[in-house]
């Protein structure tokens, strides 16, 4: 692929730190997989098991590591990093070890933030968010009120919760999409997700609600593209590209969604969202970096937006742990800048390297 976004100097920079560090740094990756992770608890329709590393998605991490220079042991589960933990920390391969977290099993909230909270107490870092940022970055309705004081563009949204609306009821007739709270890639969503509010509204709900066993953030339908912006952390959140989300041939998706199903499939794939306005690609990617400053995220997280026919943007979703798959936004940004996906790996472990202050003279020591 030809590139079509430069490589930024703040990027060439993370890739040559790690390089200098890779004889003293490694990466602790600790992952639940499917097949190999029993769910804790889990839902009877959309199993949490999607949110799970498949066998590919975990062989593309290892060759990442691999093809970037970087040593990498892989845990599975969290009770695997509390043994790894307390038997096998002291024989880690390199003198430093660096821990990226993609564990959430089982429901409920802060399920991202187990293992954050375990390095805290080991005196552990991170390649990404602590178990605040994690946790935040979960709530769909505490993230989109706190960056609507913020003043940024958002989805207007309401919490249903077991007393009732908070704060108040949308108003009558008003296009909406029902969201579980706590959930990630998709997980309750559906094409009947998008409803109008009405006298059945509630019940429905509700019914939602017991399914989930969380409350339901109900958020103003916003018709029109889907755009996500990867951001990584420099010496401050950075930015390569808007990407956007294409189903079924169709950039512009009007009052399509993204359901369980495209996300269980991968049935979407990305583009260039400057290649459908310029101007609006480059705001998106502004907004992102205040979202990722104003919940205190680190590393790489990612700001979900959808974008009217008419220039309005929207914020509808974040994420302190994204996906850092092959198919992922992240990887396209990669491919726009004519680099392997194994360089996606390399500059986040440069970067926390770069947050944490672990330098080059103290390898040589």
């Amino acid at each position: 692929m030809i590139p079509v976004v430069e490589t930024p100097s703040w990027f060439s920079e993370g890739l040559d730190i790690a390089e200098r560090l890779k004889d003293r740094i490694g990466v602790v990756l600790v992952a639940n997989l499917k097949e190999r992770t029993t769910p804790i608890d889990d839902y009877e329709t959309d199993s949490i098991v999607t949110e799970f590393l498949s066998n590919r998605e975990l062989d593309d991490f290892i060759d990442g590591f691999e093809k970037a220079g970087i040593y990498c042991e892989v845990i599975v589960d969290e009770d695997g990093f509390v043994r790894w933990l307390t038997e096998r920390r002291q024989n880690f391969g390199r003198p430093q070890p660096l821990i990226y977290n993609v564990t959430q099993n089982g429901t409920g909230p802060a399920r991202f933030s187990l293992v954050p909270g375990l390095c805290r107490l080991n005196r552990l870092p991170l390649v990404d968010s602590d178990a605040y940022g994690s946790a935040l970055g979960q709530h769909k309705f505490h993230f989109i009120s706190l960056l609507e004081h913020f003043g940024l563009p958002v989805a207007r949204s309401w919490w249903f919760t077991k007393h009732g609306w908070w704060p108040v009821a949308p108003p009558s007739g008003l296009k909406v999409i029902a969201k579980p709270t706590l959930d990630s890639a998709s997980v309750g969503i559906h094409r009947d997700s998008v409803t109008f509010v009405d006298a059945q509204l509630e019940d429905r709900l509700a019914a939602l609600a017991r399914e989930f066993r969380q409350p339901i953030t109900v958020q103003e339908f916003v018709p029109g593209f889907e755009v996500e912006v990867p951001v990584l952390e420099a010496t401050g959140p950075e930015t390569c590209m808007a990407v956007g989300i294409e189903l079924q041939g169709r950039k512009d998706l009007g009052d399509t969604i993204m359901v369980y199903d495209d996300v269980f499939a991968d049935g979407y794939s990305f583009y260039d969202f400057s290649s459908v306005d310029q101007h609006l690609a480059e705001r998106l990617q502004m907004v992102a970096r205040q979202a990722y400053v104003g919940l205190g995220f680190n590393g790489p997280a990612r700001i979900d937006f959808r974008v009217l026919p008419n220039g309005g943007i929207k914020v509808m979703e974040v994420t302190a742990k994204p996906h850092l798959t092959a198919h992922t936004s992240f990887n396209h940004t990669m491919q726009a800048m004519g680099r392997p996906y194994s360089d996606l790996l390399k500059y986040m472990v440069g970067s926390a390297a770069q947050r944490l202050k672990i330098d080059h003279s103290a390898a040589q020591n």
